[in-house]
């Protein structure tokens, strides 16, 4: 079971990163009135985009862990004709 004190840490600290972020963007736009959510949900995206290429890839993503495929074959058809009764 996950610690609930170090997932509002987490939640926590992810707003105040958010926040920072929304602010830099507004300051960066010229302190526009109005469009606080818009730097929000920018800053959310920006962040989340940041985190998920902080994380490591899964094991099977992982190709320096891939076994070595067998060879593949091209895989024909062939198509059996009706005989004409």
């Amino acid at each position: 079971m996950k610690n609930p004190v170090n997932q509002e840490t987490q939640a926590q600290s992810r707003d105040e990163r958010i926040g920072a972020l929304a602010y830099q963007i507004w300051e960066e736009e010229g302190r526009p009135d109005g469009r606080s959510e818009v730097h929000w949900y920018v800053a959310c995206e920006m962040i989340d985009a940041e985190d998920a290429a902080a994380e490591p890839l899964p094991t099977w993503l992982n190709k320096q862990d891939a076994k070595p495929q067998a060879e593949e074959r091209p895989v024909t058809l062939e198509l059996k004709k009706k005989s004409a009764a």
